[in-house]
Parts: C-alpha cells; sequence; structure tokens
C-alpha cells in the first residue's frame, strides 16, 4: 500500500509531461518512438542507497521483472542482480582495484566494464561466474547493446560498437547537436550509461539530469530529456549523487531511470508512445 500511497502522491505532485527539447524532426528507418517523447510518472521503487549506480538494465522482462545493476567505487564494485522491491538477488564482487562502470547482456553472458582499468568482466548471465577476461584501450564509462554489437561510451562525445566474441572495436559515431539558428554540429561529450531503446541510444549526461536521444547511424542528438524534478531531496547539491541508470523494459514498454547512491527507482511510461497499449492506430 505504500508504493500506490507513493505512486499516488507522485502523481499528484508532478502530474506533467516531461518534455524535452526537440532538436530533429528526421526520422530514420525503424523507428517506433516520436521525435519527440513525453514522459510522466507511474510509480517508484526503493533503490539502495549504497549503490553507486554505473549501469542497469532489465532481466525477466515482461514476467517477474528484475534488473542488473553495476555498481562502482574501488573496493565496492560489483555486478549484481536486483528485485523490484530493491532487494540484491545475488552479487558478484570485482576486485579492489577494478572501479565497475557499464553492464549489458548478450548472448547469454553479462559483460561489465571497468573505469580506468582497461578490462571487461564477461560473466554467465545465470549464475555470475566469471568466464572471461577482454582488455580495451581507454577509460569505459556506459555499456548498452543493439542484439548483436555491445556499443559503449567512453565519457567524450564517441560511442565505439563492439564485438562480443573479443570485444574489438567495429565501428564509432560522433554524437552532436545540431544548431537550429546555424546549422552547426556541436559536439554533445560526458556520454556515461547507456540503454537502447527502440533503435535509438539512450545516453546520460554526466553531472547533469539530462539523458539524450541518439541516433545510432548518424551520432546526432534527437532530444534531450531532463529529469531534474526526479532527483531526491537528499541527493540535491551533492556533486557524486547524480543521474546515472537507464533500464527500459522491452515486452511492458516501461522506463526505469535512478542515479548514484539514489534511494528510489522511477518507474515512467512513454504517454505518446504509438506501440504501447491503447494508442495503436
Amino acid at each position: 500500500m505504500e508504493r500506490f500511497a507513493r505512486a499516488a502522491a507522485l502523481w499528484t505532485a508532478a502530474f506533467f509531461a516531461l518534455l524535452a527539447f526537440p532538436l530533429s524532426a528526421e526520422k530514420q528507418g525503424g523507428r517506433s518512438l516520436p521525435d519527440r517523447v513525453i514522459l510522466a510518472p507511474v510509480a517508484t521503487y526503493p533503490h539502495d542507497p549504497d549503490s553507486f549506480c554505473q549501469g542497469l538494465f532489465c532481466g525477466g522482462e515482461g514476467g517477474a521483472l528484475f534488473f542488473y545493476e553495476s555498481a562502482g567505487r574501488y573496493g565496492r564494485s560489483a555486478i549484481k542482480r536486483v528485485s523490484l522491491d530493491g532487494k540484491t538477488l545475488e552479487k558478484k564482487k570485482l576486485p579492489r582495484n577494478y572501479f565497475g562502470e557499464g553492464a549489458a547482456a548478450l548472448g547469454g553472458k553479462i559483460f561489465q566494464i571497468t573505469w580506468r582499468e582497461e578490462t571487461c568482466f564477461v560473466y554467465d548471465a545465470r549464475s555470475l561466474r566469471l568466464l572471461e577476461r577482454f582488455v580495451y584501450k581507454g577509460e569505459g564509462w556506459g555499456l548498452t547493446e543493439n542484439g548483436s554489437e555491445l556499443v559503449m561510451s567512453d565519457g567524450s562525445d564517441r560511442i565505439t560498437f563492439r564485438r562480443p566474441a573479443d570485444f574489438a572495436p567495429t565501428r564509432e559515431i560522433r554524437v552532436f547537436r545540431t544548431n537550429p539558428k546555424t546549422g552547426r554540429r556541436d559536439p554533445i561529450g560526458r556520454l556515461n550509461e547507456l540503454e537502447w531503446i527502440d533503435g535509438e541510444i539512450w545516453a546520460n549526461l554526466f553531472e547533469t539530469t539530462l539523458i539524450a536521444r541518439i541516433d545510432p547511424n548518424t551520432g546526432e542528438v534527437i532530444q534531450l530529456l531532463d529529469f531534474a524534478r526526479y532527483v531526491p531531496e537528499e541527493c540535491k547539491g551533492a556533486p557524486e549523487k547524480v543521474l546515472n541508470g537507464i533500464a527500459w523494459d522491452r515486452v511492458g514498454r516501461r522506463l526505469f531511470v535512478t542515479g548514484k547512491e539514489w534511494p528510489v527507482l522511477y518507474e515512467l511510461a512513454i504517454e505518446n508512445d504509438p506501440l504501447k497499449k491503447g494508442n495503436a492506430e
């Protein structure tokens, strides 16, 4: 009952469409979301306030939903399986000298990158048993997948696509926003946690409350979504407790967001989702 009361209060206090800034009206093939999505709050759930969230994605989609979460900080980094009510179901710690960053599941495996250690840990998705390690160059920030490739950010405006077999890079894009007045392409950097949603890359912009929707073919930002109203009161003004967690339930078409050491996980709905039940033509 408490969750539903909190959800009702959230609706009352924040009955708004989470509007954003439409930056490109051009549609690309295969995209099912509109150029300007409108988000609204649905419910809130507990999140471990000691978890320095660096990566989040859904498991058990459409059924008994749970999450995989990559937690950071030296000595506290781990990959975890977490229930919707915030309980840790299973946990695999990283060695103390590794700082966990983004994570993604592909082909029955979980891939977890590290910040400055240039190492990707590969686990069995069911048991979290460590299978192997891959080495890469540069920093690791965010990680997601498009069904056949791993998609990685490094804190710059660069997104790199990698083979899951050996983590080797295959191609890259540079993320930019087109200035509507000058037509100039302005780089968008500090790309952090990533999620693949309906043929798009959604990326946290580090140390902001913004999430960018990115065209994976061109690198152009389609829209910026501002989540400032979702920052928990106790996290405001804390420089490290920033928005940094995006998970998409593909079957249920639900969006979840949280942050580093946030005590709450938000469930949001895309109100103008053309594939959502009741909106289909």
